[in-house]
């Protein structure tokens, strides 16, 4: 995983905080919004492990009820591989409740929810497939907002079963966002 990427982020968007002059809080209501992704697999395929990145996107909605809760729904295009012989396409709709701590125009959040993953196999020579599933998620994530409109870098993580246990997968994403909220 790209871990530069993601601290540079967090670092930016803490500066922005800093620079930005008074604001007000978040608005709470729906959300929508879309992001950039980078996705790391860490697989094990019988005993044999390696891994590989890839670029993706997210889609997001969300409802902010209370100022320090939101329930949100994303579908992340998590990218995927097709080097020596083996590909394989990723994409997962999360369903999440988040934890909101807001400092200023800052909101820290942690988010806890499940992931309905789905990945097509392909091997040359042996065939293809596609599996799916439920996983519980997790993740931690921090934003600044300036009115109706939010940026946001966070990391989410969910592990995956696939082909009869034959394959497993930890997926790590760290994502920049833009959101906007209807007011």
């Amino acid at each position: 995983m790209n871990m530069k990427f993601a601290a540079a982020t967090v670092l930016g968007l803490l500066s922005l905080a800093a620079l930005a002059p008074t604001a007000t809080a978040a608005d709470n209501g729906f959300y929508l919004g879309g992001g950039l992704s980078n996705t790391n697999f860490d697989v094990d395929v019988d005993g044999t492990s390696g891994d590989f990145d890839d670029n993706g996107f997210k889609l997001i909605a969300g409802f902010r009820p209370l100022d320090w809760l939101a329930f949100e729904a994303n579908y992340i295009d998590l990218g995927g591989t097709d080097e020596d012989g083996l590909s394989i396409d990723s994409n997962a709709l999360t369903a999440s409740a988040l934890v909101l701590a807001e400092i200023g125009i800052v909101d820290l959040y942690a988010r806890v929810g499940m992931a309905n993953w789905n990945t097509d196999f392909s091997v040359d020579g042996v065939g293809s497939a596609s599996d799916d599933g439920w996983e519980p998620t997790y993740g931690v994530g921090v934003g600044v907002h300036f009115g109706s409109i939010g940026v946001r870098a966070e990391y989410e993580r969910f592990s995956t079963e696939a082909l009869n246990d034959q394959i497993d997968t930890d997926v790590d994403t760290v994502s920049v966002s833009v959101t906007y909220t209807f007011l």
